[in-house]
């Protein structure tokens, strides 16, 4: 029996951190796991060593500890969390000797890149290119560019088309999941404690000012009439604080501002009414095809990223203006068919339509 070459997917969040990167990696590897091509072994920094998912031991960002080494090396903790995990991951290289190693934490790859040096490894950086990062590519042998606009400015900066793949992020979509969730919304908006008279808007990122642009979506909610209720969903941040403070004072008493479980967060996606994301640039974005996938409509700033992520099942505004989302969400003309979001996300997103691009496109690393 021929032998299948080694291949790691690696994410030093998967386990501890909620947010785009980790979500990419987990669902990847559940996706390929089985590929005939590879065996795939999942390196994450929390969670459980479970068959090929392995526990690497490193120094979490969010921990005292990454505190006191911070400023011991002049670094932030997230360095600190990366660094960690790279002397973590060295005797699973050395046993192991994967041939591809996929990452989309930056930092960690470009250790990856000097280790590779110092050792003489031989394996293949294939950088997942989230954030996103421009050219010059000088420590990734091969990148994927999720959206066109990304791939076009690269090779403008002259950037090798040969060693980029235009691919977008797959997601876990059960389409029969989902289209049968559709006669669930009533049942859970009961049980999260909604009335069936409420218009709740749903945000899900990390609780901030200066990226996902929170301070907004609470100040456009609080000109919208009593019955809207506002749901924020995600990773609490230095600025949280101020934002639930802020919350308090426009919109006591309707507005929920929390972190909660995958499995929760299903829930909200289920039964809300409309889904906005009021950040002005992205990477890519995960949380509006999630949303898209559970039928919701999403309401989002007129960029050109938002536009090739959600093309046509988008409802486009200038987030820099005051008074755009609340005026949008006043007039209710966002009327979009939820089976035909769901469709929509399933036949352009989904693993199943997506993961044999995946496996060409590590497979071509060989």
């Amino acid at each position: 029996m021929k032998i299948k070459p080694n291949v790691f997917i690696v994410c030093t969040g998967v386990g501890h951190i909620n947010r785009g990167y980790e979500s990419f990696t987990l669902e990847c590897f559940n996706a390929l796991k089985e590929s005939p091509d590879f065996e795939l072994f999942l390196l994450k920094g929390g969670g459980k060593s479970i068959q090929k998912e392995i526990k690497i031991t490193c120094i979490k960002r969010n921990t005292k500890t990454a505190a006191f080494f911070s400023k011991v090396f002049g670094k932030n903790k997230y360095w600190v969390e990366q660094f960690t995990f790279l002397l973590g991951m060295l005797p699973y290289l050395f046993r192991y000797k994967p041939v591809v190693i996929c990452y989309s934490d930056f930092i960690l790859g470009t250790f990856l890149w000097h280790l590779r040096n110092f050792f003489k490894f031989k394996y293949k950086l294939l950088f997942s290119n989230g954030a996103p990062n421009g050219p010059p590519f000088k420590t990734e042998d091969h990148v994927q560019q999720l959206l066109p606009l990304y791939m076009d400015a690269a090779i403008k900066e002259g950037a090798s088309a040969n060693m980029q793949t235009l691919l977008p992020y797959g997601f876990d979509i059960n389409i029969k999941e989902r289209l049968n969730n559709l006669s669930k919304k009533h049942e859970i908006l009961q049980k999260l404690g909604f009335s069936g008279k409420q218009k709740i808007v749903l945000s899900v990122g990390a609780v901030n000012r200066h990226h996902k642009r929170m301070d907004y979506i609470i100040n456009e909610m609080s000109k919208l009439p009593e019955n809207y209720f506002l749901v924020i969903l995600g990773q609490f941040e230095a600025e949280t604080p101020d934002l639930l403070s802020l919350a308090e004072q426009k919109l006591p008493g309707r507005h929920i501002i929390t972190s909660v479980s995958l499995q929760e967060v299903e829930k909200y996606y289920i039964s809300t009414d409309y889904f906005v994301l009021a950040s002005l640039i992205e990477g890519f974005g995960r949380v509006l095809i999630e949303a898209q996938s559970y039928g919701l409509p999403c309401i989002v700033h007129e960029s050109e990223n938002a536009k090739q992520v959600l093309k046509e099942y988008g409802t486009y505004l200038n987030m820099e203006e005051d008074g755009a989302l609340a005026s949008c969400l006043m007039k209710e003309q966002i009327v979009q068919e939820k089976e035909l979001l769901i469709k929509a996300a399933y036949n352009n997103y989904s693993w199943d339509a997506l993961k044999g691009e995946y496996s060409d496109m590590i497979s071509k690393l060989f």
